[in-house]
């Protein structure tokens, strides 16, 4: 089994999009990985003096009610010459560009600011010299459609044309996934690397997968040069990027204490997930097959005047399932 992803990405909380946005924001709540994403993939000149010791994420969420199912976001602070500063960084893993982001980020940035304004001092807040933090917005967008919304807020705005440097602006950075050259991922041995040449082999393959071979391929290159912890975090993404999270615990362990071996026992444990998913699949198709014959009694059940009760207890369907037969 490959890795897929879902068209329709507002799933519910517990969908496969979702957890795939949290194992993204879980590699990049390590402040060596954000730091390195900084300073390889967004590579501004104020990123080169910024230390993993300099960050420290904040752990709230600022993203809005009605998108809290597909969206996820992580928020860092440091310090630039003595002043805060705020990274808001955006997992927008949807298969289809959203062109109301730049209302969107203003929202969950000022949802920030004020959080920030009204947790600080009343008599520091209103001196002449208080100033808010800055913030500087950041999308991770993986889908493979061109981004072609705005990339500045004022663009959002009707007739803004008109009003010069009297209305609201900002620009937001964008790490656009597909568009990044393999290359440039190949040139360093991080876990974020592999993290974005996997998920980029997806995007690039018409049946939006990833085989185990590809998978295998990139753990035997990076996997020596990555530390126990990395490797370790590495899995924690894998088992939902590629099997949606199922992994029994046995096989768990057997992968983790693989990936402490290093080098030629990569082969070895993605041989180790496959052959779980086999069985998965064997399972979840078992499972199918019961259901469907349970469903054809239940039909040939209902047709003969049986009630809902009896049929419910001779199939194990509930009874709405049944009233919708």
């Amino acid at each position: 089994m490959a890795a897929t992803n879902d068209e329709n990405q507002a799933q519910d909380a517990g969908g496969q999009n979702l957890k795939h946005d949290e194992s993204y924001k879980s590699v990049l709540s390590n402040a060596a990985n954000f730091l390195h994403f900084l300073k390889k993939y967004i590579a501004a000149p104020w990123t080169a003096d910024i230390s993993a010791d300099d960050l420290a994420t904040v752990n709230k969420s600022f993203v809005t009610p009605e998108y809290r199912e597909i969206d996820s976001d992580l928020i860092y602070k440091l310090k630039i010459k003595g002043s805060d500063v705020y990274f808001y960084v955006l997992v927008e893993l949807q298969s289809q560009v959203d062109h109301t982001m730049p209302f969107r980020l203003l929202r969950y940035m000022v949802e920030l600011l004020n959080d920030l304004f009204k947790n600080e001092e009343k008599d520091i807040r209103e001196r002449k010299d208080f100033r808010l933090p800055a913030i500087v917005p950041i999308i991770l967008y993986n889908g493979n459609d061109n981004w072609t919304a705005v990339r500045t807020y004022k663009e959002y705005t009707e007739n803004y044309e008109i009003f010069g440097d009297y209305i609201i602006d900002f620009n937001y950075l964008l790490f656009d996934l597909k568009r990044t050259d393999e290359a440039t991922m190949l040139l360093t041995k991080k876990i974020l690397d592999i993290v974005f040449l996997l998920d980029k082999r997806r995007l690039e393959n018409p049946e939006n997968r990833v085989s185990e071979e590809e998978v295998t391929e990139l753990l035997e290159k990076f996997a020596p040069d990555m530390p126990v912890d990395d490797a370790l975090a590495l899995l924690g993404w894998l088992k939902h990027f590629m099997y949606k999270g199922k992994l029994s615990p046995e096989n768990e362990e057997n992968f983790k204490n693989i990936l402490k071996g290093g080098g030629n026992t990569m082969k070895h444990a993605v041989e180790i997930w496959r052959d779980e998913m086999i069985d998965v699949a064997t399972r979840d198709g078992r499972r199918e097959g019961e259901r469907n014959k349970a469903f054809e009694i239940a039909r040939k059940l209902r047709a003969k005047g049986t009630s809902v009760e009896d049929i419910a207890d001779a199939t194990g369907l509930t009874i709405d399932e049944i009233l919708q037969l």
